[in-house]
């Protein structure tokens, strides 16, 4: 099964997702692409934030997300992780919201924050330092006496006993986005919770949440081999690039993140040139564009810059890794490619579906079905972010008793094969059988507004969707074997494979 990148999801959404808009009749209209630009409502606000409205379906409620163009592709070494934990942090609530006297608490954080870098700086340094326990003692003291002030979850709280769905966040390496469903007659409510949340975040419990997240990267990282692997396989597929960093952070420097450093990425990055505001749904589009206008055209922020300057250098040979762990063999070859800025990308989208999407697509009939050399293939084409220049991803997992290398061998076999055999029947299935799979995501508020907010936030406009949609339609056999062979070469790859420390102890032992 193939991980499909967003721009899949664009193919459908001309074709069926506002067959629901309430503001239009029953009457279907014969340009589906024509109903997207109508029905999008875009307005830049004057302090740079982008806001996107759609009206439709007939049920009173809303999806909202509120994204900003920072991901873990904008942190330096010095704050590799932050992006995920400021994605934490914003849950925690303001100087009005989540405190029950912030007169009293603000001079506990103070402190705590004061301390907790003191004690950082040192441990840094010497960990055998004989001020540490006294210093660890201090901190720990004054962390439960702010929590006395400390209300838990305020705005999870107070969406949930108003109708609302689905509240979280997500982080990437290019891109930040905060979620919520409400009632349309909430949206006032939203508009007011989240400009307050991002006027003025308070980092509450820092170090608390930061030792959570060095669990989660133990529980869903360290403890995992194929997590183990991707980690290392990004980290040599990208010399330069911050893509090569992991977007929760490395064990090492997870446990030094400082406030003060946190604070800063916040300020310098979470500003209204780098917002998107998306909402979908029942609602009187001027009326929304109001109330956004009311409550976050205030915010403010100077701009940063823009984008990372860092370029990746071209490959000149190719670069393996193996990773020994407790865990069966895994598979994963990475082929450098650009992003969305080339032609190429399209089509690497469609090579990506050709190869491994469904129980008919090259990789899964030959080595799933026929060969029996593989119990799953997959295949990602924009990898692991879409803002900068990406690789294209095969990941396989070897079938008892065949070998890692043994799949590597033939999936080459079947990659030079589509060099040479391609036809446009088989690439008008793909593209078929990839938009019927977005029908029924594209027919929701939700599934909308993701689409059209990650278009906005990662490409910078969302009418990005009509264009790739029109692309897709153009690829032929003839450039499905000029990108084939113009990337997916020997030079150019990336190979990274997991190898069973129990099997690789064994091996070494009878030698």
């Amino acid at each position: 099964m193939v991980m499909r990148s967003r721009k899949w999801c664009v193919a459908i959404a001309a074709c069926i997702w506002l067959f629901s808009a309430g503001a239009r009749g029953a009457d279907k209209p014969e340009d589906p692409l024509a109903i997207l630009r109508e029905s999008v409502s875009y307005r830049r606000l004057g302090n740079g934030i982008s806001v996107i409205v759609v009206n439709r379906g007939y049920s009173p409620t809303l999806a909202l997300i509120t994204s900003f163009h920072v991901g873990s592709a904008d942190e330096s070494y010095r704050t590799i992780g932050t992006a995920h934990l400021l994605e934490h942090m914003l849950f925690k609530g303001t100087d009005k919201v989540g405190t029950k006297n912030y007169a009293m608490e603000k001079p506990l954080l103070d402190q705590i924050e004061l301390i907790g870098d003191s004690l950082d700086k040192i441990r840094m340094e010497n960990p055998n330092d004989k001020r540490i326990p006294g210093l660890a003692n201090q901190l720990k003291k004054l962390q439960a006496d702010a929590s006395a002030y400390v209300v838990s979850s305020p705005y999870d709280k107070a969406y949930t006993s108003n109708g609302g769905v689905g509240f979280n966040a997500s982080t990437s390496r290019d891109m930040t986005s905060y979620y919520i469903e409400l009632p349309s007659a909430k949206l006032e409510l939203w508009a007011q919770m989240e400009s307050e949340r991002l006027r003025n975040p308070v980092m509450r419990e820092f170090y608390l949440e930061r030792n959570a997240v060095m669990e989660e990267r133990l529980m869903r990282y360290d403890s995992k081999g194929t997590a183990g692997l991707m980690e290392r396989f990004i980290a040599a597929a990208f010399v330069a690039h911050p893509y090569r960093h992991p977007i929760i952070g490395w064990p090492s420097n997870i446990k030094f993140l400082s406030v003060f450093d946190v604070k800063d990425f916040y300020k310098t990055n979470y500003i209204p040139s780098r917002m998107t505001i998306t909402i979908a749904g029942k609602q009187n589009p001027e009326e929304t564009f109001a109330l956004v206008e009311k409550y976050f055209g205030k915010l403010e922020g100077k701009d940063n810059g823009g984008d990372i300057p860092v370029k990746e250098p071209a490959r000149r040979g190719e670069a393996r890794v193996d990773y020994v762990f407790d865990a069966n063999p895994f598979l994963f070859i990475g082929w450098a490619k650009p992003t969305f800025h080339s032609p190429d990308d399209a089509v690497c989208d469609l090579i990506a579906g050709l190869l491994a999407d469904g129980k008919t697509s090259r990789l899964y009939r030959s080595l799933v079905i026929d060969k029996k050399l593989a119990s799953s293939v997959d295949a990602w084409a924009d990898f692991p972010g879409a803002r900068y220049d990406n690789i294209f991803v095969i990941a396989a997992e070897p079938r008892h008793p065949h070998t890692a290398q043994e799949l590597e061998s033939a999936i080459y076999e079947e990659i030079e094969l589509m060099k040479t055999e391609i036809t446009d029947e088989e690439i008008a299935r793909v593209i078929s059988r990839e938009e019927a799979s977005f029908i029924f995501d594209l027919a929701s508020n939700k599934g909308v507004a993701n689409t059209l907010n990650y278009y906005q936030t990662v490409y910078g406009d969302w009418q990005y969707a009509l264009r790739y949609l029109e692309a897709i339609r153009t690829v032929t056999p003839a450039r499905v074997k000029e990108v084939l062979a113009k990337y997916f070469v020997k030079e150019n790859r990336t190979v990274g494979t997991l190898v069973n420390a129990s099997a690789k102890k064994s091996r070494d032992a009878g030698k």
